[in-house]
């Protein structure tokens, strides 16, 4: 039993030794592998110098045309679609399939949704009730520079939010292009087409046996159309209030209300009719008496004129009838009133933060022009 004992110990030391030396080994072989190199790194420290290039400089220049994130060139018209405050109407790219077959595949993503495949404004989300969406083959669209598509895909127009965030540039450009390429689709010449046949639809329609009218517009459902077909009229222009009942509605002292106004009844003789200067005269006299404490309007404008460009450049979020889209787009009924010419002035020239949706800029139109709108504003009921 003892030298059993005594053989079961000595195996015991020998695995043991051989144990050691197998750890020993592994660790002589970690020691090989390291390096004072680990410890002090043969690196490149900030605005030090090194002889691992030839100009003894550790910070290589940059790569010519790089720019900083942040740092671009935030003004150019490669990024804002604007010339000196008004929309371009140049391509900033260069314009190939390539680049019209881009603008497909991101149009189809984003843009369809609303405008639809074909640009006539009646996509899926507006075919269940939102707002209408532009139509590409207005005239007032088909009109409008590149720019200004670029600029409404930039920062948004209406009830459409921006997509300055979700879009590229280049694919910004590139969708202007497709719009474009759209527009030219419906309306194009021989001369477009490079010397080939250009048929009109009306004309294929009736070739091939189509009942008349097949081809047309598509109509929205009710909650989408009732918004459009209520709102197509635009409101009709005041009746003039007649000479004689202007001249006397008015009084011959200066107005309570704006006291700084001329006197304006006290050249007409007792019985006299009024002139035609100062029946005009009289009817602004007696809109800037209205009890409000906005500020003086603008009446020198043309209403009539002033409802064309409101037409042009406004009815397309506001609504022909000015009732907007609350709460997105607000009301303009009553705006002159509640707000003032100047104030009006100011949100046409710089955009405004109306409500939810951002209204852009108009520097296109002049201060006479919004004058005329102003005009057509104050009177329209």
């Amino acid at each position: 039993m003892q030298r059993q004992g005594t053989g079961n110990r000595e195996q015991g030391s020998v695995r043991r030794r051989t144990f050691v030396a197998a750890a020993a080994c592994l660790s002589m072989l970690g020691l090989a592998g390291c390096r004072a190199d680990m410890q002090d790194q043969p690196k490149f420290f900030p605005q030090r110098g090194t002889s691992f290039y030839a100009d003894g400089r550790s910070v290589r220049p940059q790569v010519q045309g790089t720019v900083a994130r942040g740092q671009e060139d935030a003004g150019s018209y490669f990024r804002t679609g604007m010339v000196n405050g008004q929309e371009g109407d140049g391509l900033p790219v260069p314009l190939n399939a390539e680049l019209i077959e881009r603008g497909q595949e991101r149009y189809n993503v984003y843009c369809t949704a609303c405008h639809s495949r074909v640009g006539n404004g009646r996509g899926m989300i507006v075919m269940r009730g939102y707002f209408p969406a532009g139509n590409f083959h207005s005239e007032r669209l088909r009109s409008a520079p590149l720019g200004h598509f670029f600029n409404v895909m930039t920062n948004g127009y209406g009830a459409m939010p921006d997509y300055s965030g979700q879009i590229e540039p280049e694919d910004r450009w590139a969708i202007v292009a497709y719009i474009r390429a759209l527009q030219l689709s419906q309306h194009a010449t021989t001369a477009d087409a490079g010397g080939a046949h250009v048929e009109k639809m009306a004309d294929v329609e009736k070739s091939e046996g189509f009942a008349p009218d097949f081809i047309k517009d598509w109509d929205l459902p009710a909650t989408a159309g009732q918004i459009i077909h209520s709102q197509m009229a635009p409101a009709p222009l005041p009746t003039p209030m007649p000479a004689a009942a202007a001249a006397a509605a008015v009084p011959a002292s200066t107005s309570a209300v704006n006291p700084n106004s001329a006197p304006l009844a006290t050249a007409q003789p007792a019985g006299a009719k009024a002139t035609p200067a100062v029946a005009a005269a009289a009817v602004t006299e007696a809109k800037a008496t209205a009890p409000s404490a906005a500020a003086p309007h603008a009446a020198a404008g043309d209403m009539a004129e002033g409802q064309k460009l409101y037409t042009a450049n406004c009815s397309v979020c506001h609504q022909p009838t000015r009732a907007g889209m609350p709460p997105a787009i607000p009301s303009l009924v009553g705006i002159v009133g509640r707000v003032g010419a100047a104030h009006i002035h100011t949100q046409v020239a710089n955009g405004a933060q109306t409500g939810p949706v951002k209204m852009p800029a108009f520097p296109q139109l002049s201060s006479s022009q919004v004058d005329d709108i102003i005009a057509y504003l104050a009177a329209a009921k």
